[in-house]
């Protein structure tokens, strides 16, 4: 009795630690595809394997670089873009990954990808695909250049990020015109600069024709 108490203590012990598909929140397959008309040359790439955060495959590291654990979950690490970033974004390609549910199925989600942005790789994953036992949080996010190098180095083609706009000099504000209670002073100070102009004019005039009958 005691030996049988004891191997279905060690049974719950071992079902305990080994997750289950519905616990596990890794891919167990991706598949890249799209890039343009025509799509891939060698057509869709596929990759599978163990996807769990940190278990250091190549699954998880494109998981991990393509923001997918900050999308699909509400306890997701972050990172998340309120809106769609600005810029060209160059071809867009699509990541189907495959997420093993709880009763013995699969379940799809896309995320669209924009390896060569400017300013960074963008994805979006769109919200409310069903995964797992819930839906995707979706969302934009800004990834940092190692999904375009992981990207790279799965087959797609070997593109530089496309190049950042440079801001327009800002245009000199034009002066200011006077207030308009200050014209009517400028009018008074033009007066009497004309006036002081009129009368230095008409003594000098006075003057010369004074200068002659004094010589006399």
């Amino acid at each position: 009795m005691r030996r049988r108490a004891l191997a279905m203590l060690v049974l719950a012990l071992l079902l305990a630690a080994v997750p289950t598909a519905a616990q596990a929140k890794g891919a167990s397959a991706a598949s890249i595809s799209g890039g343009g008309p025509g799509g891939l040359p060698g057509g869709p790439i596929d990759l599978q394997g163990d996807g769990e955060p940190g278990s250091g495959t190549d699954l998880a590291n494109l998981a991990e670089a393509a923001g997918v654990f900050a999308l699909l979950f509400e306890d997701g690490p972050g990172g998340e873009l309120a809106a769609a970033p600005a810029g060209e974004r160059g071809p867009r390609y699509t990541i189907t990954w495959t997420f093993p549910n709880g009763a013995g199925g699969e379940d799809k989600v896309r995320q669209s990808v924009w390896p060569y942005a400017a300013g960074g790789p963008v994805t979006y994953m769109a919200s409310g695909q069903k995964v797992l036992d819930g839906t995707t949080r979706g969302g934009w996010y800004r990834a940092t250049d190692t999904l375009r190098r992981d990207l790279v180095a799965l087959g797609l083609p070997d593109r530089q990020p496309l190049p950042t706009p440079t801001p327009a000099p800002a245009t000199p504000a034009p002066a200011a015109d006077p207030p308009a209670a200050a014209w009517p002073w400028v009018a008074v100070v033009v007066g009497l600069v004309l006036t002081g102009a009129a009368g230095g004019a008409l003594l000098l005039r006075r003057r010369s024709t004074l200068s002659p009958g004094r010589a006399r």
